[in-house]
This record gives structure tokens, C-alpha cells and sequence, in this order.
């Protein structure tokens, strides 16, 4: 299709308006962009105070949304390591884990958590970090764990 010709099944746009579709790759890479510079403040924080945990949790978050999984990984280790009866570091790691495709770590670490207080089963059976565990035949031994913590009621309706 040439400039100004009308293409098949859109309407035309108006001279220098954008598609919808070039709007959102444009907004996707705008909001990539501003992740990452977050993720580089993130990261001299952490250079400059390792002790803080806020800081490094922040950092691993964001790497996980920057698709940067085993990055993440790491700073969840550390996380655990320094707080290693954190129900929620435990959590995150049991996501970084799935995403990185060590479905028994992630299992572990889950239950892990679910024993040291973790108690959102609704975000645990809709968190798409742990699709692939979902899908495994391990996440009965979540379920069943939950359950036995906190009663059939409490993950029911999952």
C-alpha cells in the first residue's frame, strides 16, 4: 500500500496519527524504557546500600518484569538468605525458580512458604510466574499442604 491509499478493512487515518497497533508497541517500548532506567537507579541503590532489602527486593522485581528471570533469581537468593523466614522472599523465589524451570526448587520453596505463614492461595493459583508449576503434577502437594495448614475452605473455589 502506498502513502495516502486507503488500505482494506481499516479506516483511513488521519495525516500524522498513529495506528492503533504502532500506539502500542510504542507505549510497550516506552514503558520497557522507563523499567529499565528504574531497574539502573535499582541497581546503583543496592550498590551503594547492600543492606537494603527494600531496595533489593525492588531490584528483583524489576528484573523479573524486565523478563531478566535469572537475575532475578539471584537477588532472590540473596533475599532469602539474609531474611530466610520471609514467607514472601520465599514466595519470589519460588517464582524465580519456576521461571527459570526448576519446577522442584520452586516447589520447595513454596511450601516453604505456605509453612512459614503464606497465605493468598487466590494469588498463588492466578500468579503467572507459576503457570508452569500449576500445570505439574507437584502442585498437588501445594494445594494439599495449604489445606492442611489452613483448611479445604480456604482453597476452595481454586
Amino acid at each position: 500500500c502506498r502513502a495516502g491509499e486507503r488500505q482494506r478493512g481499516r479506516p483511513p487515518q488521519p495525516p500524522g496519527s498513529m495506528s492503533t497497533r504502532n500506539s502500542r508497541n510504542l507505549t510497550r517500548r516506552l514503558n520497557r524504557a522507563g523499567l529499565s532506567f528504574e531497574t539502573s537507579i535499582l541497581e546503583r541503590l543496592v550498590e551503594r546500600e547492600p543492606d537494603n532489602l527494600d531496595y533489593l527486593a525492588a531490584l528483583g522485581e524489576a528484573y523479573t518484569r524486565l523478563r531478566r528471570y535469572r537475575r532475578g533469581l539471584e537477588v532472590d537468593r540473596k533475599l532469602v538468605a539474609r531474611e530466610p523466614d520471609d514467607s514472601s522472599f520465599r514466595y519470589n523465589l519460588a517464582c524465580s525458580l519456576a521461571l527459570t524451570g526448576d519446577l522442584d526448587g520452586a516447589c520447595r520453596e513454596l511450601l516453604k512458604a505456605l509453612e512459614l505463614g503464606f497465605r493468598d492461595f487466590d494469588h498463588l493459583v492466578r500468579d503467572p510466574d507459576l503457570k508452569r508449576l500449576r500445570r505439574d503434577s507437584r502442585f498437588a502437594l501445594i494445594k494439599e499442604q495449604f489445606e492442611r495448614l489452613y483448611g479445604p475452605e480456604s482453597a476452595a473455589g481454586s
